[in-house]
């Protein structure tokens, strides 16, 4: 895993509000006292980061005048994937969505469809095993690196850092300007990590045994963090 660069973007809503003198009785709790300026900042920042993890999708169907028999195609392709998946090292394998169904209002005929997951960090074993699972009937639906869980949240960490360093800078500035001075922030709000995965690259199912395995190139991915402040600036 590779850090490429950290970027930061301040969106002000510099909405500063001087507070008058009133009775205690009047201010809600949260109201600066007299002569406190509360000052509205939000902003972001951001890391791009290499993704560790690739991701296919084989997809195993078949269709019969019989249900069952659909049904009993796919789940052999399947168990099939599944146990070449566990000769692997470092491939980790999941069956999802199943179904079956007529393909038209007679029920003259059935398809049966399930979905085989690949998921590794070795690129060149995963892309062969996938290359020989095509060779034995399943079809590759999509190709694509992703981050991992772990190394997702650890890029929204970095890019909270970024976005949280420009808010601080920032509240100097204007505080400055104003010939005034950051006292404190009074109230900081940190957004959560969002998974947000890009389209999958669709890979069409090899059309001869002698075609090569499919590739994948993992692209830098930009993960993003917004923070919302408010600062009370002194004379």
């Amino acid at each position: 895993m590779g850090w490429v660069r950290t970027a930061c973007g301040i969106g002000l809503s510099v909405l500063v509000a001087a507070y008058a003198a009133q009775p205690a009785t009047a201010q809600p709790a949260a109201a600066a006292a007299a002569g406190q300026t509360v000052l509205h900042l939000s902003a972001d920042g951001s890391v791009q980061a290499a993704p560790d993890q690739l991701v296919a999708d084989l997809i195993a169907q078949s269709t019969s005048p019989s249900a069952a028999t659909a049904q009993r195609r796919v789940n052999t392709m399947i168990d099939d994937g599944m146990k070449a998946a566990r000769g692997v090292a470092g491939v980790d394998a999941r069956a999802i969505g199943y179904s079956v169904g007529p393909t038209d209002d007679k029920h003259a005929t059935w398809v049966a469809q399930q979905t085989l997951e690949l998921r590794g960090n070795d690129g060149p074993s995963l892309l062969d095993l996938a290359g020989k699972l095509q060779e034995r009937g399943l079809a590759a639906a999509s190709l694509d690196w992703q981050l991992s869980p772990a190394l997702r949240r650890k890029a929204h960490d970095e890019a909270t850092t970024a976005a949280l360093k420009a808010l601080q800078a920032r509240a100097a500035s204007a505080a400055a300007t104003l010939g005034l001075h950051v006292d404190h922030a009074r109230e900081v709000r940190l957004d959560g990590p969002m998974y947000q995965p890009r389209p999958p690259f669709p890979v069409m199912a090899r059309a001869a045994l002698a075609m090569p395995a499919p590739q994948a190139t993992a692209a830098p991915e930009e993960i993003t963090a917004t923070v919302l402040a408010d600062y009370v600036l002194v004379p």
